[in-house]
């Protein structure tokens, strides 16, 4: 099993995620959007009108209807609206042609923006181009981007901003594997916004570049204050690590402690199997065969055809042939 994301294997117990666009029109939507085409076919070319094509397209875009969503947005540039419409028009069409693969046509759209410094939207181009560029795996030229919200001061307070890029700086270096330069950019979010929404996912990640460069007692101290602070499935992973971050040490008995409060506090089923498979390891080191063995029929009776249920049983069956 790859415990770098913790864990990535596949569970019959993951929850579907359900994408705003398989949600049925709501009643009021619907009555938005008949609004809006009412507005638009009846007043064309009046102002109000080209607002109009930019709000709808912006619903539209939300529910994934691309395609209507990028020829009202065509619409709107072709009505030469005011230059802080045709930016937004124009932040719209790329994160669109993002959102569908056409890399070279987002990063068209954002770099219109970004030839005009005095924008508003300028830092949100350069953000939405570094965000397409790791979705390209791109990761060198999404650096370049991002880093202008660690180097340059405009970039450095733009609210509800700069604080995620540098999440996602991070994010990018840890792609590369340059973990220094990871561990940075998330101590520097931590740093500059200690109210920030992602404070979390960058002690996170700070702890997890601390883990790569085998840093273990300063990757277990952040992993404990991201799993002191929140309940969720981000404390429940850092909790996991804090774990495998003892293993790595050969502190068995730490390590049995730590993994063991995965699955009597937190609610998420594939990680309470990681926990167990490898506490039930840790026990093995510690020669405490029949706890080891305790763990592993708990995982197959609880997780029954799953890949954490066949990994017990080969333990298992190691554990026995000792």
């Amino acid at each position: 099993f790859d415990f770098k994301t913790v864990p990535k294997g596949p569970s019959k117990f993951a929850p579907p995620e359900v994408p705003l666009a398989k949600v049925p029109l709501q009643p009021l939507e619907k009555k938005a959007l008949g609004l809006y085409r009412n507005l638009i076919e009846g007043h064309t070319d009046v102002p109000l009108a080209v607002e109009a094509r930019f709000e709808l397209a912006e619903l539209l875009a939300q529910r994934h209807d691309h395609d209507e969503a990028l020829k009202l947005l065509t619409d709107v540039l072709d009505k030469e609206p005011s230059p802080e419409l045709t930016e937004k028009a124009r932040l719209r069409i790329g994160t669109i042609h993002a959102a569908k693969g056409n890399i070279k046509g987002a990063l068209g759209q954002f770099d219109a923006i970004v030839q005009n410094p005095k924008s508003p939207l300028v830092a949100w181009a350069q953000y939405r181009a570094g965000e397409t560029l790791i979705q390209h795996k791109q990761f060198d030229e999404a650096i370049k981007r991002l880093s202008l919200f660690r180097d340059n001061g405009p970039y450095q307070n733009v609210q509800g901003l700069s604080d995620r890029a540098l999440l996602r700086l991070g994010h990018a270096y840890a792609q590369k594997q340059q973990w220094e330069p990871s561990r940075q950019a998330y101590e520097r979010l931590i740093g500059a916004f200690p109210n920030s929404v992602w404070l979390d996912e960058g002690r996170y990640g700070m702890a997890w570049a601390w883990q790569q460069q085998k840093n273990y007692d300063q990757a277990a101290n952040v992993y404990s204050q991201v799993a002191g602070r929140t309940a969720m499935e981000l404390g429940a992973k850092a909790q996991l690590q804090i774990g495998l971050c003892r293993a790595e040490q050969k502190r068995w008995q730490d390590a049995v402690n730590a993994l063991l409060v995965v699955p009597t506090t937190y609610d998420y089923p594939e990680l309470t199997a990681a926990a167990l498979l490898e506490a039930s390891k840790a026990y093995g080191e510690l020669k405490q065969l029949d706890q080891a063995t305790k763990l592993l029929e708990r995982l197959q009776r609880e997780f029954t055809g799953t890949p954490w249920a066949e990994a017990a049983k080969e333990l298992q069956t190691k554990i026995k042939g000792k």
